[in-house]
Formats: C-alpha cells, sequence, structure tokens
C-alpha cells in the first residue's frame, strides 16, 4: 500500500476514475490518506480522518513513507488549524518563493519557535501570525466555552457558496461545513449528514443549545436526513444551501427568511460535546 499527503489547497475526490464524474469529498491540506487501488492517472484513495474513498488525479498526491504517514496520523489531531477563511502562504521551493492560498480548517504540522514557518516533507512554508489556531478540546474546557468558540469559527464561512463534496472556505455542502468545522473542537465526524445524524446524543428541541447540530429532510412525511445545520443561541440554525447563512429555526423546521417558506423538515437534534 501507499501512503500520501495533501500538499495542495485541496484536491477534489472524484466518484469514479474520470474528471467528468462529480466530486463527492475534499482532500484538505495536512489530510493524510491511503492509496488503495491504481488505475492510469488515477488513485483510488481513502481518506483517514474520515475513512471515505473516492478517486484522485495521481499528479495531485504527494507519496510519503509509511513511518512520515504514521508520524503526521499521530500529530494530526494536535495538528494547529488554520483560522481564516483563506490564508496567504509562501511555499518556498528551489529558492522561489510562491503564494498557495490555504483554506479554513486546512492543518499544519510542524510549526518554528518563531511561529512564522513550518516545514513538511521537506518544503519551508510561511505564514502570517494569527492565521492558525490549536484546536479546542472538547473533552478539556467548558461546554459554553467551547461552543462559543465553534460558533466563531464557523462565522467565518459566512457568504462561502454551497458545493456538492466541498468542505473548504472554496466552497462547502452542509455536512461538509459541520465536519470540517468540529475539528476545531477536536471531534471527528463522518462525512454525510444521515452519518452524522447517527452519532452524539440525542436532544429535544425545547432543549437544544449553541452548538447542537440540527438535522433535517426534504418533503413533509419525509425523515431520511440530507441536510444538517449548526444551532446558535438566537433561534437560527447556520447551514450550508445555496451559501453558507442563517435561517429560522423553528419546531417543525428551516424556515427560510428569504424565500419566507419552509424549507426543511426537522428530523433530530444530536449533541456531540
Amino acid at each position: 500500500m501507499k501512503y500520501a499527503i495533501c500538499l495542495q489547497p485541496y484536491i477534489p475526490m472524484r466518484a469514479d476514475a474520470s474528471e467528468g464524474t462529480e466530486m463527492v469529498n475534499q482532500l484538505l491540506f495536512g489530510d493524510t490518506f491511503r492509496i488503495e487501488a491504481e488505475q492510469p492517472r488515477w488513485y483510488r484513495v481513502t481518506r483517514d480522518c474520515d475513512q471515505y474513498e473516492g478517486w484522485i488525479d495521481w499528479k495531485t498526491a504527494t507519496i510519503i513513507s509509511e513511518k512520515d504517514y504514521q508520524m503526521y496520523r499521530i500529530q494530526s489531531e494536535d495538528a494547529l488549524l488554520l483560522r481564516q477563511p483563506y490564508n496567504v502562504i509562501a511555499r518556498n521551493t528551489d529558492g522561489r518563493s510562491e503564494s498557495l492560498y490555504l483554506s479554513w480548517g486546512s492543518r499544519i504540522f510542524n510549526l518554528d519557535d518563531v511561529g512564522i514557518s513550518f516545514h513538511m516533507q521537506g518544503i519551508r512554508y510561511d505564514l502570517p501570525s494569527m492565521t492558525y489556531v490549536n484546536p479546542m478540546k472538547a473533552t478539556e474546557t467548558s461546554r459554553a466555552a467551547c461552543a462559543k468558540f465553534l460558533l466563531q469559527q464557523a462565522q467565518m464561512l459566512a457568504n462561502v457558496p454551497y458545493l456538492w463534496g466541498g468542505c473548504s472556505a472554496f466552497g462547502l455542502d452542509c455536512s461538509g461545513f459541520t465536519q470540517t468545522l468540529f475539528r476545531f473542537i477536536g471531534i471527528s465526524l463522518p462525512r454525510n449528514a444521515s452519518q452524522q445524524a447517527k452519532e452524539g446524543t440525542p436532544v429535544s428541541y425545547e432543549s437544544r443549545q449553541i452548538g447542537d447540530l440540527a438535522f433535517f429532510s426534504y418533503g413533509a412525511g419525509n425523515n431520511n436526513v440530507s441536510h444538517v445545520g449548526l444551532c446558535d443561541d438566537q433561534g437560527r440554525i447556520l447551514h450550508c444551501s445555496a451559501s453558507l447563512h442563517y435561517d429560522e429555526f423553528r419546531e417543525e423546521g428551516l424556515w427560510s427568511i428569504e424565500r419566507q417558506e419552509m424549507s426543511h423538515r426537522l428530523v433530530c437534534i444530536r449533541r456531540f460535546f
């Protein structure tokens, strides 16, 4: 088996070994993955953080040794995360410096003592101060502080456009948003909304709190989860549909402020910390 890491802003993961097939997920900078199979110009890979499978263009993968792979896997939980929607990083190779635009939620490793450079696979990257944060551990802090921090990170992505399979500031789908967001509090979520809805602890509508995730379906009488959003403390949901924005959260579901109609029906609410 081969091992690799994403050193691109993101790598599209596709349903099949063709650029014409849908993007089902993304690898973000700093994500490790395993190469399970090969075809001419394509790798079938498994993304380590969610065990999601897809096909990538072979040229986008940075192959690493099993030793380096295991090192990054161990360090992933405590890796620093880029916190701005778009982070301009300088990549220094062969005596040249080039700009690299990395997304919110990207992982960086091996930061130097000064806090302005890091090295990965022999490449030096320079970054502005205050570009990154340590993930807050939900198991080691108060729920109130953790939920406030989570919402602060989420709000930075306001108005990012919807993109099927997206989990970066360049484009998000609903569950890609919540999955990447929960990195900031040290919680690994599955990739899809229907999978996320099976985890955590059930919460009633009346007992909901900031930081809970609400899961929705389309259409009355349909309990198949197809959408997810983040509860705030003002009776709203922050979710990605057309773009990342707030809508009103009612007991029956999501009320679209823009369209003045019920857009999604509530299936369940889950608490993860």
